[in-house]
């Protein structure tokens, strides 16, 4: 059960989160209008706002993800949080704001899609790819969120693994990072994996298959990092 002190530390990290990346979209959709006014260079449709920014918010979900260890964790169990409040908090804050990075392209791709029907823009955009190979926006939100929640609980999980058993074991924790992405990859990305060895494609054979597969690793994610979390020491 959620208690006060973690929905407490949910809000905080939340709104930090919210204040980075509000620079980040800043940023990210200025270089985007560049490359469509400015960097275009030919006739053939550009992507719109949701496919160009896909790998670059997982990135950032990332980072996020590394930081965790020292800049929430440990700060909010100094501050007289238990473990068990810090953990259960940002886990909640890091659902929310997955979601948040999930709503915020869709939305400003849909604003694209409705002005280049306007003919504003001077190449044209393609608005609607991502959502074709996905059998539509809410599979492709779905798909955005999940792995952007993946990418932060693994980069916590680097962050942990440095926090609590220093740089030479942190080495083993980025090596486990490189298997969940190839995991992640061979459930989300036909083709373009590393895992060769497994059977088949679940995104190819079924969506919700690969839904079910990626809510799974999820799930392992979230309790190793409760285990790591939960006696871990406080570094001063």
């Amino acid at each position: 059960m959620t208690s006060i002190r973690s929905m407490k530390v949910a809000t905080a990290v939340f709104k930090e989160m919210i204040r980075w990346s509000l620079w980040f979209f800043s940023i990210l959709l200025a270089i985007h209008l560049i490359r469509v006014f400015w960097l275009n260079g030919g006739t053939a449709p550009i992507e719109g706002f949701f496919t160009f920014s896909q790998y670059s918010t997982s990135i950032f979900t990332l980072v996020l993800g590394i930081m965790t260890a020292y800049t929430f964790m440990g700060r909010h169990i100094q501050q007289g949080v238990s473990r068990r409040d810090s953990f259960f908090g940002i886990s909640l804050a890091a659902t929310g704001f997955a979601l948040f990075l999930t709503v915020v392209p869709l939305a400003i791709n849909g604003l694209q899609h409705l002005l280049a029907k306007a003919s504003i823009f001077p190449v044209a955009l393609d608005t609607a790819v991502v959502f074709e190979s996905t059998a539509g926006a809410a599979a492709a939100a779905i798909g955005l969120f999940l792995n952007v929640l993946t990418y932060f609980f693994t980069g916590w999980l680097i962050s942990i693994g440095y926090y609590r058993f220093r740089w030479i074991a942190g080495f083993g924790f980025i090596a486990l990072s490189f298997i969940v992405f190839g995991l992640n990859d061979y459930l989300w990305k036909p083709g373009n994996y590393t895992l060769d060895w497994l059977p088949y494609e679940p995104f190819e054979m079924d969506f919700w298959l690969t839904v079910l597969g990626s809510v799974a690793m999820l799930l392992v994610l979230f309790l190793a990092m409760r285990l790591l979390t939960k006696r871990v020491p406080i570094k001063m």
